[in-house]
């Protein structure tokens, strides 16, 4: 697990090109939830990958390698699918706010059973 004041991301990115995020990883990983900065100017997939490489699975072509269901990015608590394929900055202010908690997920919605786990662990 990292923290606000430490996420992890590509040190390439220049600061004022970073925005940050808390991204809980898919429950069948079992990877630790993590905050992390990604490009503004990149595309939302750039979440998606950054997790995978911190969380130590792998994807390919938007799967978990091995799973036949597309790996999706969930606003929480909303539960909003978030396009990946739109920069983060389009997204920003709209369904993506900064330094807010996304959780990356198989399937085209979050469970229910999932957000109240999510909830439970976040006390809320």
């Amino acid at each position: 697990t990292t923290k606000p004041s430490r996420p992890v991301g590509d040190a390439a990115v220049p600061p004022a090109r970073r925005c940050m995020f808390a991204v809980v990883m898919p429950a069948s990983t079992g990877a630790r939830p993590c905050h992390l900065f990604v490009d503004r100017e990149k595309p939302v997939e750039a979440i998606l990958h950054a997790a995978a490489s911190h969380g130590g699975f792998a994807v390919d072509k938007g799967k978990l390698v091995g799973s036949p269901e597309r790996l999706n990015l969930f606003t929480f608590p909303e539960g909003e699918v978030v396009r990946l394929d739109l920069e983060v900055d389009a997204h920003l202010g709209a369904t993506l706010h900064e330094g807010r908690l996304l959780v990356l997920e198989k399937g085209n919605r979050l469970s229910d059973e999932r957000c109240r786990a999510l909830q439970a662990a976040l006390g809320r």
